[in-house]
């Protein structure tokens, strides 16, 4: 009872942080479930991505009302997402992924670095890099009421694929980076990038469900928990980001993505050790 206590007080926090910057929270609390309450890894992802959908399409629901979310560019990336996830997967088996794990952990905490270290303008969020490699055709320019933003053709299929791979070998889903690289990729805004990111979430933990479901990767107890708690984060972090400025919230992210850099060390070293 105590443990059940535990782990959705702990889940319930880290998906309020989770929704206010658009990760979800899968990639904080597998390594959390497997080291610190010994779930087998495959129950502890098939439960948390089912966790993650109801959890998710309340914070679209949220986020739809306050016009947050860009439809366009989310439905754009899950197409090269996709494909990613599959090459993830088959990297997985013809690959020693540890040492791809841990370069993707330390990008991810370069990243994190990068976010943290920018102010609150959009614009200037954006890295050099991909403000350069946004100028090649075909280029969409995005005018919101949050912001203008521009993407091409190569950007979306590059993010696409990179969050997709790591979706594929983590098996966590890729939620958690692809907010951030629509901010230093796309220049997008952060009130735009954390709701967009997770409205993917909301298609992606459907599909993982399913899947999940079909493998017997669920123990319904555990399940429902987590579910619970997740929703809890959700309602929590959705009253948050009411006062949370643009510069904090970049900020956060930054934080988030330097958490998940070494949450991804922690996940790896107990595949290692197992």
């Amino acid at each position: 009872m105590i443990e059940h206590l535990m782990i959705f007080l702990i889940a319930a926090g880290v998906s309020a942080f989770g929704t206010v910057v658009g990760f979800g929270g899968g990639v904080f609390m597998v390594p959390i479930l497997t080291l610190l309450f010994d779930l087998p890894i495959q129950l502890a992802i098939g439960s948390i991505i089912v966790a993650l959908f109801p959890s998710a399409l309340i914070s679209t629901f949220y986020n739809l009302r306050k016009n947050s979310i860009d439809f366009v560019v989310g439905l754009l990336l899950e197409g090269p997402t996709i494909v990613g996830t599959i090459v993830g997967a088959w990297l997985t088996t013809y690959l020693p992924t540890w040492q791809l794990e841990i370069l993707f952990s330390i990008l991810v905490i370069w990243a994190g670095i990068a976010m943290f270290r920018r102010n609150n303008q959009s614009t200037q969020s954006q890295l050099s890099l991909f403000k350069r490699l946004n100028n090649f055709p075909p280029r969409l320019l995005r005018q919101t009421s949050k912001g203008v933003y521009q993407m091409s053709g190569i950007t979306v299929t590059l993010f696409g694929l990179l969050s997709g791979i790591v979706a594929g070998l983590f098996g966590i889903g890729g939620g958690f980076i692809k907010g951030p690289l629509m901010v230093l990729g796309f220049g997008m805004p952060a009130r735009v990038a954390a709701p967009t990111a997770l409205f993917m979430i909301v298609i992606t933990s459907a599909v993982g469900s399913v899947s999940h479901y079909l493998l017997g990767h669920l123990r319904w107890e555990i399940g429902l928990l987590l579910t619970s708690a997740f929703v809890t984060g959700a309602l929590l972090g959705n009253r948050m980001t009411r006062t949370i400025a643009e510069r904090r919230l970049v900020k956060a992210i930054g934080l988030g993505l330097i958490a998940a850099g070494i949450a991804m060390v922690i996940f790896t070293g107990s595949h290692l050790r197992s």
